[in-house]
This record gives C-alpha cells, sequence and structure tokens, in this order.
C-alpha cells in the first residue's frame, strides 16, 4: 500500500495523503453511484428531470424535480464530504502511511 502511494506521489507531484483522499471520495462516489441512481440511465434521467422547466414541459411534476435535484446534491455532497473527511482523519488513522 505504501509503495502504491509513494509511486501515485512522485508520478503526479501530489502528496500521498491527498492522493488517498481523492481515492476515498471516488470510492465512495462510485459506490453510492449505484445505491442513488441504480444505473447511468437513472443518473441521465434524473439530470433530466432537475434540468426541466415548468413551463416548457407538458409532464412536469414539481416534486420528482425536485427530489432528483436533490438526490444528486445529496451524493455530491456526500462525495465531497468523505473525501475532505479522508484528508483529515487518514493521518490519525495510518500515522505509519502519511508521515
Amino acid at each position: 500500500m505504501k509503495s502504491v502511494l509513494h509511486w501515485t506521489s512522485s508520478a503526479t507531484g501530489v502528496p500521498p495523503l491527498t492522493c488517498a483522499a481523492v481515492g476515498v471520495g471516488l470510492l465512495v462516489a462510485v459506490l453510492y453511484f449505484k445505491l442513488f441512481f441504480g444505473s447511468f440511465r437513472g443518473f441521465g434521467k434524473d439530470v433530466g428531470n432537475s434540468g426541466s422547466d415548468p413551463l416548457l414541459d407538458d409532464d412536469y411534476d414539481y416534486v420528482e424535480s425536485q427530489w432528483s435535484s436533490n438526490k444528486i446534491l445529496i451524493w455530491l455532497l456526500l462525495s465531497f464530504g468523505c473525501g475532505w473527511l479522508a484528508y483529515y482523519q487518514l493521518p490519525g488513522w495510518f500515522p505509519d502511511l502519511f508521515r
């Protein structure tokens, strides 16, 4: 694990802690993507619902539009929040790895 982090750090010029935090955020994003949207089709449907306009769409549903917007926002906040918290928590959990 330590060699992978240091290899990534030397290849990108980014500190190992940052690489690990981004990895945690991406892992959480992928796991919650399946839970929230089911598939790319579900994500596309939610993006379409959140961007719909009540004046232009005949089948506009306010509740569906708001839920789609909130679902995308919650997914993004969970992903970024987990990455941000990992940045501050990982050194305490693994002090030898992120020295």
